[in-house]
C-alpha cells in the first residue's frame, strides 16, 4: 500500500549502496526496511552522524577487500578440508577485522558505533598458526612443519640424484636415444628410445612418440629411484593434507565468532556508506523532534543536478495541520512534495539529506498518492486508481500519519473532482493527520485560504519570462498560469486572447482578488529571494576578502620573521669575524703586529704595481670588502671564492692576494660549535664543489664535537650521492653513515655519525 518508490527512494538506496564495496552491504541498503520506531530511527541517525563526523575529521575506515567468508566458515564447521587459498582468504579477513579494531581503539570520544568494533572477537593465535604455514600465494610453506621440511629436503636430494643419473645415462647411451633428454611420464622419469633399442634396457614402456619411431621407456635401472621419489612425494602430500586438516579444525573452532565478526563489519560498512553519501553530497543528518511538525532549511531534492537544483525552506508549524501547494504546471509542486516526503523517509533510514538544517517528527506511517501510471497496469482509469489509493489511505491513517497527495483528484469532471476533493480534505482533517497536497483547483485554494489549520503555499512563476522559478512561497496562493504558458506554444494569438475573455467571465470577484493578492505576494517573494541572493553574494565576497586579508597578514608576518632572522644571523656573523680578528691580535705583541702590518703594506704596494697571477687555494680579499676567502675555481677572468662556506663569484681584477693565514683552532672551537648548523644542503652542486663544501663542513662539525649531522644532496642522477659516500669512507673521524629515515628525507640525505 505504501508506494515509497513513487518518491524515488529506490534510486536513493542505489546511490547510497554505491559507497560500499561489500556486496552484502549493498543488498542490505537496497532491502532495508523502514521501521517507524523512535528508538530505531534515533539510533540510525546517531550512528550516521558519528560516522559523518569521523569522515569530516579525515578518519575514514576502508572496507575494500572485505568479503563474506561465511561459506568457508560453514565448510570448516562441517569438518570439510579447506584449501590453502581458502585459509589465506580467511587470514586476510582476520587482518581486516584486526585493522578496524585498531582504528577504533585509537579514536577518542564516546562513540555508539564503537560497539560494532568492540563486538569483533579476534583469535590471533589461530591466524598466527595459519600465517606460519601458508604463504602469500595460498600454498603450504615448505618448512611449515619439521617433517615437511625434511621431506622436501629428501625430495630435492632424490630429484638431484635421479637427474644426475639421467644425464649420465644420456651421455652413455646417446646412440639409442631419439632425443638427448629425459621426460616425465605418469610421474616417472623416462627416455625417448628408438624402436630398435626399446627392449635393450628392459623396464617399462609408457607410450610412443607422435611419429611412432620411438618409445618412452623407464629403464630397469631407474625403477627403484623413481619409486623412492614417488613415495617421498606421496608422504609430502599426506603431510600437507594433515597440515590443512589441522588448520581447518582450528577455523571450525572459531567459525561462529568470525561469522559474527562479518556481521559487525557489514553493519559498519552500511553506516559508513550512508555517511559517505552525506559527506560527498554535502548532506546533514536531521534532528528528531517530538512534535508533528517538520522544518527544513535550504532543502534540495537529492536527485536533481546540484548545478540546477533550487533549494527551498519548508516548514509546518502550529496551528497548521497541513499544506496545500498551488501554482503553475512544471513549477515545482511535485518536486516540493517529493523532496519533503523523501527527506523524511531518508532520515528514518539514517541517510543524510541535502539541507543546511532539518528537524523531522516521528510519524507512525507515511502514505503517498502520486500518479505513476499504475492505473494502466491495474486496468483502472486514472481517476479510479487515485480514488482506490486514497480510500486505503483514509482507512489506515491517524493523527500520527503523514499523507502526501499529488494533484488531489484528477482524471474526471473538474466540478465533481473539486467536490470530492473538498470532502476528502474534510475527512483528512477529521483524522487529524498531517498532510501535504498539491492542486490546481480554485475551490480547494479558497477552502484552504479560509481554513486556519491549512497553510496555503505556492511555487513561483516569472511573468516576464513566462517560466517557473521553482521557488517555494509560503503563505501564498499560486495560479496555474496555463494561459501564459500556452502563449509560448500557440502561433495564433487570437486563441490566447479569447481564452483570457472566457476565463474572466467565469471568475468571481473573490477569485480575482485572490489572484491579485497571490501575484503581489509572489512578486514580493521574488524580490525577497533576489535580495537573499545578493546578500549571499555579498557574504561570499566578504568572506573571500577576509581570507585574502588574513593571507596577506600571515605572509607579511612570515616575511618579517624571515628578514629578522637573516638580520640577526648577519649581525652574529659580523660579531664572529670581529672576535676572530681580536683573538688573532691578542695572540701577538704590538711590535709583531706593526711589523706584519708594514710588511703587508709593502706587499700590497708591490702587488698593485705587478700583475698578480692568482691560483686555486689562494687567500684573497674582494676590493671594498673586509671578508677573506679562498679561491676554489678560476674561469678565465672570473674566480669563485669560498668565504666560510658561502660561494661568491668575482672578477680577478677586483681581488687582492692575501698572505696565508694559519688557523688558530684552539681559540675558535667553542665559537665554531655555536655556529655550525646541524645539516648541510648541497642539492644542485657539482660533484667537485659539493665534496669541498662537505669536507669543510664536516671539519667544523667534528671540531665542534657534534655527534652526528645530516648531508642533504637530493636524489638526481645519484652521482653526487655516490661521490659523497666514497669520500666519507676515507674520512678518519667518520664512524658510520646511512640513508635518512622516511621523515628525514630517505635516500635524498646521508646521516653522518662521528667517532
Amino acid at each position: 500500500m505504501n508506494n515509497y518508490q513513487n518518491l524515488d527512494l529506490d534510486i536513493i538506496r542505489e546511490r547510497v549502496a554505491s559507497y560500499t564495496p561489500i556486496t552484502e552491504a549493498k543488498q542490505y541498503i537496497n532491502d532495508e526496511e523502514i521501521i517507524f520506531n523512535p528508538l530505531v530511527i534515533r539510533k540510525k541517525l546517531k550512528e550516521t552522524s558519528e560516522a559523518l563526523k569521523l569522515l569530516q575529521e579525515n578518519n575514514d575506515i576502508g572496507f575494500e577487500g572485505i568479503y563474506n567468508c561465511n561459506e568457508l566458515l560453514i565448510k570448516a564447521d562441517k569438518g570439510l578440508l579447506l584449501s590453502g587459498i581458502e585459509l589465506k582468504n580467511l587470514l586476510v579477513f582476520h587482518n581486516h577485522c584486526e585493522r578496524i579494531v585498531k582504528i577504533f581503539n585509537k579514536l577518542e570520544g564516546d562513540l555508539s558505533i564503537r560497539d560494532y568494533a568492540d563486538s569483533i572477537n579476534l583469535n590471533p593465535k589461530v591466524f598466527d598458526r595459519i600465517n606460519s604455514c601458508i604463504d602469500n600465494s595460498g600454498e603450504v610453506k615448505e618448512d611449515a612443519t619439521q617433517r615437511l621440511a625434511e621431506l622436501n629436503r629428501q625430495i630435492t636430494a632424490a630429484e638431484t640424484d635421479l637427474y644426475n643419473r639421467a644425464h649420465r645415462f644420456i651421455d652413455k647411451h646417446a646412440s639409442s636415444l631419439q632425443e638427448l633428454s629425459f621426460y616425465i611420464r605418469n610421474d616417472r622419469l623416462t627416455f625417448l628410445i628408438k624402436n630398435s633399442d626399446k627392449n635393450k634396457y628392459q623396464g617399462y614402456t609408457y607410450g610412443s612418440s607422435a611419429s611412432g619411431l620411438a618409445y618412452y621407456v623407464e629403464p630397469a635401472a631407474f625403477i627403484d629411484a623413481n619409486n623412492q621419489l614417488l613415495n617421498l612425494k606421496g608422504d609430502r602430500a599426506d603431510e600437507i593434507e594433515r597440515i590443512l586438516r589441522e588448520l581447518s579444525y582450528l577455523i571450525a573452532s572459531i567459525a561462529d565468532d568470525y561469522a559474527l565478526n562479518f556481521d559487525s563489519l557489514l553493519k559498519l560498512s552500511v553506516i559508513f556508506a550512508k555517511a559517505r553519501y552525506g559527506f560527498y553530497n554535502q548532506g546533514i543528518t536531521a534532528a528528531i523532534n517530538d512534535t508533528s511538525y517538520f522544518d527544513f532549511k535550504d532543502l534540495c531534492h537529492p536527485l536533481i543536478d546540484p548545478k540546477k537544483v533550487v533549494s527551498n525552506s519548508y516548514r509546518l508549524y502550529e496551528p497548521y495541520r497541513g499544506i496545500v501547494i498551488s501554482g503553475s504546471n512544471t513549477g515545482g509542486k511535485t518536486v516540493s512534495l517529493k523532496a519533503i516526503g523523501l527527506s523524511v523517509l531518508m532520515s528514518y533510514l539514517g541517510i543524510p539529506i541535502i539541507a543546511s538544517k532539518a528537524s523531522v517528527p516521528l510519524y507512525d506511517q507515511i502514505y503517498v498518492d502520486i500518479d505513476d501510471n499504475q492505473s494502466i497496469q491495474d486496468s483502472l482509469s486514472t481517476f479510479s486508481a487515485h480514488i482506490s489509493n486514497i480510500n486505503q489511505i483514509l482507512n489506515n491513517a491517524n493523527e500520527r500519519s503523514l499523507i502526501l497527495i499529488d494533484e488531489l483528484i484528477s482524471g474526471t469532471d473538474p466540478k465533481e473532482a473539486q467536490a470530492i476533493s473538498l470532502a476528502i480534505l474534510d475527512k483528512i482533517k477529521e483524522l487529524r493527520s498531517i498532510f501535504i497536497i498539491t492542486t490546481h483547483f480554485d475551490d480547494i485554494k479558497n477552502y484552504s485560504y479560509n481554513d486556519p489549520e491549512i497553510l496555503l503555499s505556492s511555487v513561483g512563476f516569472n511573468m516576464d519570462t513566462l517560466t517557473p522559478t521553482y521557488r517555494y512561497l509560503e503563505d501564498s496562493i499560486g495560479s496555474s498560469n496555463a494561459i501564459e504558458i500556452a502563449s509560448r506554444y500557440f502561433d495564433d494569438e487570437e486563441i490566447i486572447e479569447k481564452a483570457k475573455k472566457y476565463l474572466n467571465l467565469s471568475r468571481s470577484k473573490e477569485e480575482e482578488l485572490l489572484e491579485k493578492l497571490s501575484k503581489q505576494i509572489e512578486e514580493n517573494e521574488t524580490i525577497k529571494a533576489n535580495l537573499e541572493d545578493e546578500k549571499n553574494k555579498y557574504n561570499s565576497l566578504k568572506k573571500e576578502y577576509d581570507e585574502r586579508i588574513r593571507a596577506f597578514e600571515n605572509e607579511k608576518n612570515d616575511l618579517r620573521a624571515k628578514y629578522l632572522k637573516e638580520l640577526n644571523e648577519y649581525i652574529e656573523d659580523i660579531k664572529y669575524q670581529a672576535e676572530e680578528k681580536l683573538d688573532k691580535l691578542n695572540e701577538k705583541d704590538s711590535e709583531t703586529v706593526i711589523q706584519e702590518f708594514d710588511s703587508f703594506k709593502k706587499e700590497e704596494k708591490v702587488k698593485k704595481e705587478e700583475k698578480v697571477e692568482f691560483q686555486v687555494n689562494d687567500n684573497v680579499r674582494i676590493k671594498d670588502n673586509e671578508q677573506i676567502g679562498v679561491i676554489s675555481e678560476i674561469n678565465k677572468d672570473t674566480a669563485v671564492i669560498d668565504i666560510r662556506g658561502l660561494r661568491v663569484k668575482a672578477k680577478l681584477k677586483d681581488l687582492i692576494l692575501m698572505p696565508k693565514i694559519r688557523k688558530q683552532q684552539t681559540k675558535v672551537v667553542s665559537k665554531s660549535y655555536k655556529r655550525v648548523p646541524a645539516e648541510l644542503n648541497i642539492v644542485g652542486e657539482r660533484v667537485e664543489d659539493g665534496l669541498i663544501m662537505m669536507e669543510e663542513y664536516l671539519d667544523k662539525a667534528n671540531a665542534a664535537h657534534m655527534g652526528n649531522v645530516k648531508i642533504i644532496h637530493g636524489i638526481g642522477t645519484g652521482a653526487l650521492r655516490s661521490a659523497i659516500r666514497s669520500r666519507l669512507k676515507k674520512l678518519s673521524y667518520v664512524k658510520e653513515f646511512k640513508d635518512g629515515d622516511y621523515y628525514d628525507g630517505g635516500s635524498a640525505v646521508t646521516m653522518v655519525e662521528f667517532k
